[in-house]
């Protein structure tokens, strides 16, 4: 094997690529019958910058101490960092392939900014601050990248705000992305050589957001709009066309993957997890506010009494709980050991209870730091994560609602929320794995590409390599 091909499909939902829109995406499904292919289980939680780390480096996030696209500083309640590449302080991928002296392509990779010097080129994704940063590598490598698409006024780092744009405006700037991200990547496709190449589209994981309620009937915020009924379903088109002149640019013996980080699936509400924590009397406020504050306002305006909080919540797609620890955080109430243990088992228990808005009984699944994570930053971790009717609620950092129930963050609203399985097909020239594979993870990514290109997969990892240890169904 010379060469593997990954092209990440940032929230492709598998259910949808795999069964209801089969038929109308031919060049993936091709890649179905000829290859091997299956939903992949992705991290906890199933948000992009935990997991394209993992699949990268083919480990578990409490490897890496990252579980979301901020980060609690240590030693705050309220300070956050925004995730970069220096948090990934294992190899990746292109790290092994460096060190044996084959040459990589990065394009678009969530969590590559700033760049790494790697064997090859890297183009950082998302979360890229602006065109006048430093995001290529090498640095010179910019106004190649820069010419391909008619200069740097024409660059497409990220479509932002997306939830705040109206729904046909993003729809068409959505349409832009995934033809400028195509362009660049067959530029470099076709005029450089390379042994491993990788990158990420991230149109449909902003479409999903907006423009799911549209096709989906039994959403509960449906809206028939005949202009964007299919708009989800052509944004998958629009990507399985450019495949095909993708494609054609691949040498025979290439390896394709095509992989998403995680799903997604429709959302009905949110559950403001703060306000139920502020209730009971685990967060502790010195007044309750009388509009939506985030914990950040609320710290800033001293409404948290920290030396009196058991517990609180980060997150806005499922819930990610700190308990107040003694050593650990600064005002710590809750003794390390059993006492730790106890009150983290109530809070599991309170936020497991919580019912929907007309009480009906929702599929809320918990889940303990030590079974969710396993590595050296398990203390970076959240003590516990929710996951309100698995995933088809979402959660809410802000208190001042005045309900447990609302519709959006201070980002603004949602129809969906991100699913716990991504997608995963793998063409391999050699025919040693097809068919439908089930057990996959979203850390098998690393060691398969190993795998397949010939290296020895370290010891340690917690993915394996598909083609030794799986085989169609």
């Amino acid at each position: 094997m010379t060469r593997a091909l990954v092209i990440g499909l940032d929230s492709v939902e598998p259910t949808l690529v795999f069964e209801r829109w089969r038929d109308e995406l031919p060049t993936i499904s091709a890649l179905t019958r000829d290859g091997l292919w299956g939903r992949v289980a992705t991290t906890v939680p199933p948000i992009t910058c935990p997991a394209w780390p993992a699949s990268l480096t083919g480990l578990n996030p409490g490897h890496l101490g990252l579980y979301d696209l901020k980060y609690r500083v240590p030693g705050t309640y309220t300070r956050f960092g925004i995730v970069s590449s220096r948090l990934v302080r294992k190899p990746r991928v292109w790290d092994y392939l460096t060190r044996s002296g084959k040459r990589s392509i990065s394009l678009f990779v969530p969590v590559t900014y700033p760049p790494s010097e790697i064997e090859g080129l890297m183009v950082a994704g998302f979360l890229t601050p602006n065109v006048h940063s430093d995001f290529t590598y090498p640095p010179q490598l910019k106004e190649e990248l820069l010419s391909v698409v008619g200069g740097p006024d024409n660059y497409i780092i990220d479509v932002y705000d997306y939830r705040r744009i109206p729904p046909r405006q993003l729809y068409e700037q959505l349409k832009a992305k995934t033809e400028h991200d195509f362009k660049i990547i067959r530029h470099f496709l076709a005029k450089e050589r390379w042994d491993f190449f990788m990158t990420v589209i991230m149109s449909i994981d902003r479409a999903q957001h907006t423009l799911w309620k549209f096709f989906d009937r039994e959403h509960p915020r449906y809206v028939e709009d005949p202009e964007l009924a299919e708009g989800l379903l052509d944004l998958h088109r629009q990507i399985d066309e450019e495949l095909v002149k993708t494609l054609e640019l691949v040498p025979p013996d290439t390896a394709i993957i095509i992989i998403s980080d995680h799903g997604a699936k429709r959302m009905y509400h949110r559950i403001n997890t703060n306000e139920l924590l502020a209730q009971e009397g685990l967060l502790k406020l010195r007044e309750m506010p009388d509009h939506p504050m985030g914990l950040p306002e609320l710290d800033q305006k001293g409404l948290i009494d920290w030396e009196h909080t058991v517990a609180y919540a980060l997150g806005a797609y499922i819930a990610q709980v700190f308990i107040n620890v003694r050593g650990r955080d600064p005002k710590g109430v809750v003794a390390p050991g059993e006492e730790y243990l106890a009150v983290r088992e109530q809070v599991a228990e309170l936020l497991a209870s919580v019912r929907g808005p007309d009480g009906e009984k929702l599929d809320n699944r918990v889940f303990m730091r030590e079974d969710a994570y396993e590595g050296e930053k398990l203390d970076l971790m959240p003590d516990l994560t929710v996951y309100y009717d698995n995933l088809h609620y979402g959660s809410n950092e802000a208190v001042g609602f005045g309900s447990l129930y609302s519709l959006e963050t201070a980002k603004g609203p949602d129809d969906s929320n991100h699913g716990e399985f991504g997608m995963f097909i793998l063409k391999d020239p050699e025919e040693r794995v097809s068919g439908r594979a089930e057990g996959l993870r979203i850390e098998d990514l690393c060691p398969t590409v190993l795998e397949l290109l010939g290296l020895q997969v370290p010891p340690g990892l917690t993915g394996r390599s598909v083609v030794e240890g799986l085989r169609g169904a």
